[in-house]
């Protein structure tokens, strides 16, 4: 029987399958079906067997027995006739099925052959159909926090096997980006949320980086790091300014003292104080300084005027700025570069220039000259250990290897290295109208950043007038928003300090909650309550946080705990030998963090009201 027809109404419903990619496609000649011994289809692809000749049902259910946890997120390498899906969304009640299909005439004949609206009817089905394979990372990038298997179809995929074998890079950068997300978590959680709680007084006249977006469309950026090769553009930066808008991240901004130009904007987002030393001794006056609302406060002690301000990508900063006109996102890789590059595609930008975007280590350099890295060096250095010794231990430190530079040569760079390349080709294919070059002819080559000769930003037309006049309406456009921005002066937002208040009071019960929760589950270890009781305590306690609108704050920095919990590495889940480890971890986690908050930001509030008076 052909089930195309059954399939095909079901089709325009899924807006992730081309449907006229589909019906233009055709079975491929050498995929054959038949009829198993247990009476299903099975089929055979190039003479071999895609599914048992048995029992097609049994086999798959031992190909998805690893997917042991009901939230696994599992990829299907090849769709082959489903049955190794439909046995894994019954087996994972809240799994998530993503099926990655390089070639769309072997789903036209699953379709033609069995029966799918189990499949194509399911939410929880995700389908990339002859697609790159790098959107897998965009898919995945929604499930960060959950436990990953890969399920192979062997005949399919020794099929395309050079298409897979990418598809398992991508799932290694996505696990290295997990694994760093993970650990930048732990270490940063308590910094950011400190950070973010001692700045809440300047959100009171906070301006947003939505005041300049698209202002400057169409006009040249220049976007400057702080690697090697910005050497090789200083010496023209003059001639470059004239022709256009020059972006640096803080790392750059010494380097760019020491040329005598001071950026149109310079990119501040790091959360260290380490970090603050990029800016000591400088002159900004007359930059636009964009940051973020957990960078490290010295930052804005040291600024003449306020910053522009993008968005939180933190659930307390997005809290916080209700109360205040802060709006427009910027993309966060990792690295000040990445959030600069995106800067430039917000204020619409076309093309954006990349000077000291080395994402590698040319000539075995680390930074470029005069960067406070390598200024600090200098000043450590010493006879047993002169600078040369530091310089080779950062560049040691994480494994370096080889990889294709924009010379047609070969240059080093390393994992952490590797997780922004990622981030920057794939912003390429996403935001493909967004024109990028690198003019590091020595830097990691970067698809969808080809090299350009510095030669092309100088052959530009001079437009230094024009991008005046812009930053001046910048400028103008964000004082007013500030001055508007004063918490409850415009009458439509709550004060930034009541709602302060309030979420002071919200984590304060979260904070008892946590108390009661962890008391129940000590009497219920010791026997002092029984069983049935105790569960029906704690799902009272449960339904209580889950009622809380603003629970995602304290959760924050629970985010560890939970994912440790979901993948089964947490070495504290052990259900068998103590059912109650989970939630006492959970409570544990959760009280803690809602303690620390409240502390920080009722320090922060006398500060917020005068600040919200003056």
């Amino acid at each position: 029987m052909n089930y195309y027809a059954v399939n095909r109404q079901l089709l325009p419903a899924r807006a992730d399958l081309t449907l006229a990619e589909i019906e233009n496609s055709r079975v491929p000649p050498d995929f054959i079906s038949e009829t198993s011994a247990s009476g299903v289809p099975t089929a055979r692809l190039a003479g071999k067997l895609i599914h048992s000749r048995r029992d097609p049902v049994h086999e798959a259910e031992r190909l998805v027995e690893s997917c042991t946890d009901s939230a696994t997120v599992a990829i299907f390498y090849g769709l082959g006739l489903g049955y190794q899906v439909e046995q894994f969304l019954n087996r994972c009640a809240e799994g998530i099925a993503v099926v990655v299909e390089p070639d769309v005439s072997l789903l036209r004949a699953t379709l033609e052959t069995r029966n799918l609206k189990p499949l194509l009817d399911n939410q929880r089905v995700e389908f990339l159909v002859g697609q790159d394979p790098d959107a897998l990372a965009l898919t995945l990038r929604h499930y960060e926090h959950r436990p990953v298997r890969t399920v192979r179809l062997r005949s399919v995929y020794q099929r395309n096997q050079d298409y897979y074998q990418r598809l398992d890079a991508v799932q290694q950068q996505f696990n290295a980006r997990r694994d760093i997300n993970s650990n930048t978590l732990r270490r940063f959680a308590g910094v950011w949320i400190r950070n973010l709680s001692r700045n809440i007084p300047l959100l009171a006249h906070a301006a947003g980086v939505s005041v300049a977006a698209e202002r400057f469309s169409n006009i040249p950026a220049l976007m400057l790091a702080a690697g090697p090769s910005l050497d090789l553009v200083l010496p023209h930066i003059e001639a470059l300014r004239r022709r256009a808008l020059i972006i640096a991240v803080d790392t750059a901004a010494a380097a760019l003292a020491a040329a005598g130009v001071t950026p149109d904007l310079l990119v501040v987002v790091d959360p260290q104080w380490w970090n603050t030393r990029h800016l000591d001794r400088l002159q900004l006056d007359g930059a636009i300084v964009v940051s973020e609302s957990s960078t490290h406060p010295r930052v804005f002690r040291l600024l003449a005027t306020a910053p522009l301000f993008a968005a939180s990508l933190f659930p307390l900063g997005r809290y916080l700025e209700q109360s205040t006109p802060v709006s427009g996102t910027l993309g966060a890789g990792g690295s000040v570069s990445t959030s600069a590059w995106d800067l430039a595609r917000v204020l619409g930008c076309r093309p954006i220039y990349c000077a000291g975007l080395d994402l590698g280590f040319p000539q075995q350099r680390t930074h470029c000259s005069g960067s406070f890295f390598e200024e600090r060096a200098h000043t450590l250095s010493a006879r047993t250990r002169p600078a040369e010794h530091q310089a080779f231990a950062y560049l040691h430190q994480a494994d370096p290897y080889p990889v294709s530079d924009n010379s047609n040569g070969r240059v080093l760079t390393d994992k952490r290295m590797a997780i922004y390349h990622w981030w920057f080709a794939n912003q390429a294919k996403i935001h493909r109208d967004c024109a990028s070059r690198n003019l590091s002819p020595g830097g990691a080559h970067i698809e969808g950043f080809p090299f350009a000769p510095l030669d092309e930003v100088v052959a530009l037309p001079e437009c230094r007038r024009q991008i005046d006049s812009v930053l001046a309406e910048v400028h103008s456009a964000a004082a007013t928003a500030a001055a508007a921005g004063v918490a409850g002066s415009d009458g439509a937002r709550q004060p930034l300090s009541d709602r302060l208040e309030a979420l002071i009071s919200e984590l304060q019960l979260i904070d008892r909650l946590c108390s009661q929760g962890l008391r129940t589950v000590q009497r219920a270890r010791c026997n002092q309550l029984p069983a049935k009781a105790a569960v029906a305590q704690l799902d009272r306690i449960d339904a209580e946080l889950r009622s809380s609108q603003n629970r995602d704050i304290a959760g924050f920095m629970v985010q560890d705990v939970l994912s440790g919990i979901m993948r089964g590495d947490d070495a504290q889940r052990n259900p068998a030998a103590d059912p109650l480890s989970s939630s006492e971890a959970i409570y544990g986690a959760l009280q803690r963090s809602a303690a620390f908050h409240v502390t920080e930001l009722q320090r922060a509030l006398p500060a917020t009201r005068s600040s919200e008076s003056s």
